[in-house]
């Protein structure tokens, strides 16, 4: 009976590569490891007086860890610096731009995003997620420290769904009900919402039940569609989709990289421009959909504009 079940959920589940150049584990681990002591000595040049590395000279770094953060996050930055962070992050972002990678200028506008340069001048911990993202199912805890898009990723194979109740169901058993926490994040500001949060929450259901079932099988696209409903982001909260871009046509890549500077026009139009980095996101999700569907009438716009 349950042989029968899993089979039929099959149709939820469908093989879609999303790597390019995908390498084999017996590569990307040393890879991975010659990398971060590559980024990590080069961070080391990074002064972090608190105008650089903002959040992790007065939150991480002293192991001040907001309440509503996954309650083992304190027991992984303990092992961090500055310079460390910096160094996972742009190792765990290189490897997965690098296997994505179609096209060299696809990967560079992925590496100047701005999700990417932004969690770096922050010193904020979105690149553990893409780390944890990178060795599904097994590091499901760190790919949940920021779950608000990551948590999506999930959905893409079932070894992942097994990977992220069973930890669901350990954690709960040693910390409690913390997800109940987290998703009170909002609560824990004196000020209420930040300006920055362009969280849609429940009014971006639309897009996200347009777009979820058109995303099955595909890591980048769930993420993507996820980022409608969460209720919490913050542009550099963006990070684990922003590898995606490396997918793209070149002409397409980098109109995601202008795009992503979009927010930032809140420093000439206030706070309403934050909003304006939703442009990012139904880019990437729409160029995603437009390889995957090629057939697809809806689509064929995004052809003649990328060429």
């Amino acid at each position: 009976m349950f042989v029968r079940w899993w089979q039929k959920i099959d149709p939820l589940f469908p093989e879609q590569e999303i790597y390019k150049n995908k390498l084999p584990f017996r590569v990307t681990l040393p890879l991975f490891f010659i990398l971060t002591l590559i980024f990590s000595c080069a961070a080391t040049l990074i002064p972090a007086d608190g105008f650089f590395a903002f959040d992790w000279v007065h939150f991480f770094g002293i192991q001040r860890v907001p309440p509503f953060y996954p309650p083992w996050t304190v027991y992984i930055i303990q092992f961090l610096t500055y310079p460390l962070l910096v160094g996972i992050t742009l190792a765990a972002f290189s490897l997965a731009t690098i296997q994505r990678s179609v096209h060299p200028i696809s990967a560079i506008a992925a590496f100047f995003c701005l999700p990417l340069l932004w969690t770096v001048f922050l010193g904020q911990l979105e690149g553990l997620v893409v780390l944890g993202l990178l060795g599904l199912p097994w590091l499901v805890p760190l790919s949940l420290i920021k779950p608000q898009i990551a948590v999506f990723a999930l959905g893409a194979r079932r070894s992942y769904l097994v990977g992220l109740f069973f930890w669901l169901i350990v954690s709960i058993v040693i910390w409690g009900n913390w997800p109940n926490t987290m998703l009170l994040a909002e609560s824990f500001y004196a000020e209420g919402r930040y300006e920055q949060n362009i969280g849609l929450g429940w009014w971006g259901l639309p897009f996200f039940l347009l777009t979820i079932w058109f995303s099955r099988g595909d890591m980048d696209m769930l993420m993507a569609s996820g980022a409608f409903i969460s209720p919490h982001v913050i542009f550099y909260n963006l990070l684990p989709i922003t590898p995606a871009i490396a997918r793209l046509r070149p002409r397409a890549a980098a109109i995601a990289l202008l795009l992503s500077f979009l927010t930032l026009s809140s420093n000439w139009f206030g706070p309403l421009g934050w909003w304006l980095g939703w442009g990012f996101v139904p880019w990437v999700w729409l160029n995603l959909a437009a390889q995957r569907y090629p057939d697809s009438r809806y689509l064929r716009w995004l052809r003649v504009i990328n060429g």
